[in-house]
């Protein structure tokens, strides 16, 4: 889009000289995310306060100009990608840890704040924050507060909405507002702090967040299994819940995906398919106990070659195999298309078999792995789409598998959200009505559709 010259300088003027950008060098690093889609953006600004953001926000309101909300770009939704062009607010001078709370267990922290960064801060004063995504090195707070990530933690712990107290955020008009705070109670109205959680930027910027802090588990097991049979392997989940323990993760790994990681890590893992690992956490005498008996339900089920890891060293190279799942799909090459379904978890293996049996239909290479404690399950098709028919078959079957899931009772996002890469399927999910209670929302707080434009509603790409 075309933005007056004098617009531009009064943006420049608000952010400063060294935090307003237009030319397109600099331009191409914020024009992509995870899904390697790519959107250029016209401006993008890096400011350092919420003032200047409110600032911004508000001349681009008067102007019609869109903003794009950006944090560290791990997505897989394409939720911060500036589809329709305008100005990117990045964080990127705004990642202050501003307080921990030892006392209330909380911590206020900036948006742009790197989830590791804030881990490592408050695990030395004996704290941890649940939500704990894979790009954790990459990932932000406010990005991850946008698209309500969850991780291997859920099955324990929730996912992030469960640990936000409260918000500071800029409406798309300009105006600040303040929710929620160090309180655990608070029924004040409409619970508008779980609304913007999950919201993927398109009703207001976030500027602060207070999140709710656990202490450190004093201790952890972790444990892994291969099974020859999906169905097994959803038969050992179902009895570790029978048997009255909560593990704080049960994660997930098909065949061809632990072929990927075998390349990219060069190790060697058994010959299997299906990897589950288990974490339990807890007192150390509970958490002993617990892994004997997931010992013995591994057993029990038909389970081979598994183990508990022998200290922490040993379960840190389990959780790598599970971690580079992603990143060693990525490394096979080719063109990808990733979705984040969620299934009631027993139906998880019947899932993964009839994905696969699609994929052989269309003649498409498909990988799966995820959360097999909550049935929240990241399936990525590899194809090539300079080959006209990979394309078509390789879209196909991704509507097949939201298709299939919603078929079970499931859903088309997890953790990942909707933005630009499941907008397309809304319609398999949610009827008119709620479709139209979603859009109500958004008019209420973009009137003129300029914050995050192009995510959850209706996406067509343009490019």
């Amino acid at each position: 889009m075309v933005i007056k010259s004098e617009v531009l300088q009064k943006l420049k003027n608000i952010a400063g000289d060294g935090n307003f950008f237009t030319d397109k060098e600099t331009l191409q690093h914020f024009n992509y995310d995870a899904t390697e889609r790519r959107y250029m953006p016209d401006v993008v600004v890096t400011p350092k306060s919420t003032e200047e953001i409110s600032k911004i926000m508000e001349l681009c309101y008067q102007e019609n100009i869109p903003i794009t909300p950006q944090g560290g770009k791990t997505g897989l939704s394409g939720g911060c990608l500036p589809v329709k062009g305008g100005v990117i607010i990045s964080f990127k001078n705004m990642k202050n840890i501003l307080e921990i709370d030892d006392k209330n267990y909380t911590a206020t922290v900036e948006p742009g704040v790197v989830a590791a960064d804030f881990q490592k801060a408050i695990r030395d004063k004996g704290l941890f924050f649940p939500p704990d995504p894979s790009s954790t090195v990459e990932s932000t707070l406010g990005g991850n507060v946008a698209e309500n990530a969850g991780y291997t933690r859920a099955v324990k712990y929730g996912v992030t909405k469960d640990y936000i107290l409260g918000l500071e955020a800029v409406l798309p008009n300009g105006k600040v507002i303040h929710l929620g705070g160090k309180n655990i109670k608070d029924v004040t109205g409409y619970d508008l702090v779980r609304l913007l959680v999950g919201s993927e930027g398109t009703l207001a910027v976030i500027t602060k967040i207070i999140v709710k802090l656990l202490p450190l588990p004093e201790s952890r097991r972790t444990l892994i299994g291969y099974f020859d049979d999906m169905t097994i392997g959803a038969d050992f989940v179902v009895e570790i819940f029978k048997s009255g323990i909560i593990p704080t993760a049960i994660e997930f790994m098909d065949r061809m995906t632990m072929k990927a990681v075998e390349s990219y890590l060069n190790v060697e893992l058994p010959e299997a398919e299906a990897m589950i690992l288990v974490e339990v956490d807890g007192n150390k005498f509970a958490v002993d106990d617990e892994a004997e008996k997931i010992l013995k339900i591994y057993e029990k089920t038909g389970a081979k070659d598994f183990r508990l890891a022998i200290d922490q060293k040993e379960a840190d190279k389990f959780w790598i195999i599970r971690r580079e799942s992603l990143p060693s799909l990525k490394a096979k090459g080719g063109d990808q298309l990733e979705a984040d379904i969620v299934v009631p978890r027993y139906f998880l293996p019947a899932y993964v078999k009839n994905i696969h049996k699609l994929a052989d239909e269309y003649k498409c290479q498909v990988a799966a792995y995820g959360h097999a404690g909550d049935g929240n399950l990241h399936i990525t098709i590899i194809y090539h789409k300079s080959s006209f028919q990979d394309l078509v078959n390789a879209n196909e079957l991704f509507a097949r598998f939201y298709e299939e899931a919603i078929k079970l009772g499931g859903s088309l996002s997890g953790e990942h959200g909707i933005g630009i890469t499941a907008a397309p399927y809304l319609k398999m999910q949610l009827g008119e009505t709620e479709i139209e209670l979603l859009r109500s929302i958004k008019k209420a707080f973009d009137p003129k559709g300029l914050l995050n434009p192009g995510k959850i509603f209706d996406f067509k790409d343009e490019e």
